[in-house]
């Protein structure tokens, strides 16, 4: 146990440019149990950019790995293998709405679109200042049919490639018209979008 936790010292001294973790990760328990109570070191992974996967059985485990072991300076993403059961949207749209203090950037791959119309309930309807969102937010998705929201405003079709194409445009909250989004959604000639990006302004 001492030689782990010397080299889990040695780790959360050094700071990492990309980190991806696949299918293993570190347990957090683990972490709890060597480091219990000492404050000398924070116990957390210094990277600009990490990649995780989650599935049903290890959704809390990256989750809680995320908000307590992780210091991110630009981005993290997670590929999301799951049953999304209205407790795990719900799970990922408090994550999204409170912590944009620890993740400048988000991106959840393979979402259902459950978890997009929650978040552009929230832009639209909150009494909040949205200050705690996470300021970038990006879905990767497949969905033959979005409309676009009646309230957007600045909309701009801009050509990607020679199948795919972008929409843009803003939508402002509907209490406090300072408080604007900017919306990017990626989609193929078909319609099909297949990436949603939502950046507060």
């Amino acid at each position: 146990m001492i030689e782990i936790r010397c080299w889990l010292e040695q780790l959360f001294n050094c700071a990492f440019e990309r980190v991806c973790f696949e299918g293993n990760l570190f347990n957090p328990e683990m972490i709890d149990i060597l480091f219990d109570n000492d404050k000398t070191i924070p116990p957390q992974f210094n990277v600009q950019e990490i990649i995780l996967s989650a599935n049903n059985t290890t959704f809390e485990i990256v989750l809680k790995f995320s908000l307590n072991y992780l210091s991110i300076s630009e981005f993290l993403c997670i590929n999301l293998d799951i049953d999304f059961t209205e407790q795990r949207t719900d799970v990922l749209f408090n994550i999204l709405i409170n912590e944009g203090n620890k993740f400048p950037k988000i991106c959840l791959k393979f979402i259902k679109l459950d978890l997009y119309d929650q978040i552009m309930k929230y832009i639209l309807t909150t009494s909040e200042d949205c200050s705690k969102m996470v300021p970038v937010i990006i879905f990767v998705c497949s969905t033959p049919n979005l409309k676009l929201n009646e309230r957007a405003e600045m909309v701009e079709i801009k050509q990607l490639k020679k199948k795919q194409y972008s929409t843009n445009y803003q939508i402002a909250n509907i209490y406090n018209p300072k408080i604007r989004f900017a919306f990017c959604n990626k989609q193929r000639n078909n319609g099909t979008i297949f990436c949603i990006e939502i950046r507060k302004i």
